[in-house]
């Protein structure tokens, strides 16, 4: 079930922390909740019954007396003291004023876009760059005869039957990963956060390039990865929704994209970026909020 953003209720005003009275939104309330890893059904039911509980013969309330009621109703939930947790803790990283940065990287097929939009909505985050897009844009600046590998498929410019079969697979993700850092970086002077995807993230490359950006990220980076099962049944699937894509090259060339996956696996633990299987994890919302949390109070400190 979508969430009604527009779902103000007219009866109930929040005084905000900067003095502005506003009228209660229950969908704003129930999107706040989806960081916590709750269900659109399940976050949407919640903020109803914050909205009931508000109506206790006064119209207006302040901030702090919101979040107070809302942690009373979550932690009458089952794993409530954990919902409230996470709650508060995204609160926190909301109001601390810095942006957030989202890296996902992995090879093609393991579920990175997915779980990007997922993210996106879930956190609240209006901007996904993807590496597809900007490698897109350099193909139309950069020649074919000066870096040809920007001008080839990904999984096609493996060669596995060299000695380093990511020589050329390596300097188009160079290339993509420089660009994209430079996009992040102005994101980021914007105060601007942003969630980037794509086969092409070098692991740790964007966590470096914004390492010293006076605005202080907080940047969160994993590589996305799918067992072989799971991983050829999404190329499948995106072969039958999105034919355009050409989806039985990917297919054809699956072992050409397992190859880049242990690639990226070795290159991840090298740089000390953490995986996250697709397949395994139950929890890759709280994951990544647990983790731009603990960011969170490194930079602080």
């Amino acid at each position: 079930m979508p969430i009604d953003l527009a779902s103000d209720d007219p009866t109930l005003r929040i005084t905000n922390r900067h003095g502005e009275v506003l009228p209660f939104s229950r969908g704003i309330m129930a999107t706040s909740l989806l960081a916590t890893g709750l269900h659109t059904e399940e976050a949407y039911r919640l903020a109803s019954i914050v909205q009931e509980s508000l109506h206790d013969g006064r119209a207006r309330h302040d901030s702090d007396e919101l979040v107070e009621v809302a942690c009373d109703v979550l932690r009458a939930q089952p794993e409530g003291e954990q919902i409230v947790r996470r709650w508060l803790a995204w609160r926190a990283v909301r109001r601390s004023g810095r942006p957030v940065v989202i890296v996902l990287g992995g090879a093609p097929g393991a579920g990175k876009s997915t779980l990007a939009t997922r993210l996106a909505v879930r956190l609240e985050i209006t901007r996904l760059v993807t590496t597809d897009a900007i490698r897109e844009v350099l193909r139309t600046v950069v020649p074919a005869a000066v870096l040809p590998e920007l001008h080839a498929s990904t999984f096609e410019i493996v060669d596995t039957t060299k000695a380093d079969p990511f020589v050329a697979f390596d300097r188009q993700c160079e290339a993509v990963s420089n660009a994209l850092g430079a996009v992040a970086s102005r994101l980021v002077t914007e105060n601007r956060s942003v969630i980037a995807e794509g086969v092409h993230l070098r692991p740790g490359a964007l966590t470096e390039a914004l390492s010293d950006h006076p605005m202080r990220p907080v940047v969160v980076e994993r590589v996305v990865i799918a067992p072989p099962s799971v991983h050829r049944s999404n190329l499948a699937s995106r072969r039958n929704a999105e034919p355009l894509r050409d989806g039985d090259r990917h297919l054809q060339r699956f072992d050409h994209i397992t190859a880049i996956q242990d690639h990226l696996v070795a290159q991840a633990k090298t740089a000390g970026i953490p995986t996250m299987n697709v397949a395994e994890s139950t929890a890759l919302t709280q994951d990544l909020v647990g983790e731009v949390v603990e960011r969170l109070g490194q930079v602080a400190a």
